[in-house]
């Protein structure tokens, strides 16, 4: 599948605050270190995100405040593994562990980066009987590095829906710059749509 190429779009601090009350999900927080880390509640995880994402990117089109949003990224996986899984890799386990790292590209299909030693930890089901994970992800892109972390629904992620967690920039042009990363399973695990929203 190739992604169209989609021109940066600016978002305002207040349209970020209001994705992240309708997701309820929280915003990750930044530290001037150079391991600077995000942290999310282990209390909810994302869902299905396209339609309010898709909105609220069109609603602040033009908008002046300086923030960065990135789509028609894709993320190839290059290497992983994974320990606590049952005999059947689509059937998710409490306590599984993956391991991961992914080549980035941009629309154009030129490599923008890596994200190296991702981590997915399967730590509850919820009522509905999804399973939810916790994952935290390092990338380090041509212009600067992200550190994304949080909670979301991994069998929505089977079912190809919209996730989405808290990220911090923490190098480059993203450097102290909070907001979300936001991705889409096309083909587990091998490649994903891929975007990310940060202000500051």
């Amino acid at each position: 599948m190739r992604l169209r190429a989609k021109k940066p779009r600016i978002l305002t601090i207040a349209a970020v605050s209001l994705l992240a009350s309708t997701l309820t999900v929280g915003v990750a927080s930044a530290d001037n270190s150079a391991s600077a880390q995000s942290t999310a509640s282990k209390a909810s995880a994302g869902t299905s995100h396209a339609p309010s994402l898709n909105s609220l990117i069109k609603s602040v089109r033009g908008s002046k405040h300086g923030c960065v949003v990135m789509t028609g990224l894709t993320e190839q996986f290059i290497k992983g593994t994974v320990t606590g899984a049952g005999p059947d890799p689509t059937k998710p386990q409490i306590g599984q562990h993956g391991v991961y790292s992914m080549r980035v590209y941009n629309a154009d299909s030129e490599v923008i980066g890596e994200q190296r030693d991702g981590t997915t930890d399967v730590y509850a089901q919820a009522p509905n009987g999804h399973f939810l994970v916790h994952g935290v992800e390092h990338f380090k892109l041509n212009d600067g590095s992200i550190h994304a972390e949080g909670n979301y629904d991994l069998t929505s992620t089977l079912e190809h829906k919209w996730q989405l967690v808290p990220a911090v920039g923490t190098s480059g042009r993203y450097k102290g710059k909070r907001g979300f990363e936001f991705f889409n399973d096309v083909t587990n695990p091998t490649l994903f749509k891929l975007g990310f929203i940060l202000c500051g």
